[in-house]
């Protein structure tokens, strides 16, 4: 049995990592994000403005090395809380990958 708390476990593994990632919302717009942490079935992100609880976003994180295809996934917004003055943290659920 791990010794984390059973609150902290989940059903997959979280990635961390540091990667700039782009977001395009359901109007079209897009914008560059900071991307902290993956998952099989969420990202996190780190954005300069706000995002609506339930919004749609395509979200494209480049790929580091040719051999492997940039990630791409449709995703859902569930939480959006500002972390400093112009921060805000966005968690997403990914529901398709493209």
């Amino acid at each position: 049995m791990s010794d984390r708390r059973y609150s902290e476990k989940r059903d997959f593994m979280r990635m961390q990592i540091d990667s700039t990632a782009q977001i395009t919302r359901s109007s079209g717009e897009s914008m560059s994000v900071r991307c902290s942490n993956l998952s099989s079935s969420g990202v996190l992100l780190e954005a300069s403005e706000a995002i609506p609880d339930g919004e749609q976003l395509i979200i494209t994180i480049p790929s580091e090395r040719p051999e492997f295809p940039d990630f791409c996934a449709e995703a859902r917004v569930v939480r959006s809380h500002e972390q400093a003055e112009d921060r805000f943290s966005i968690a997403l659920t990914i529901e398709r990958i493209k």
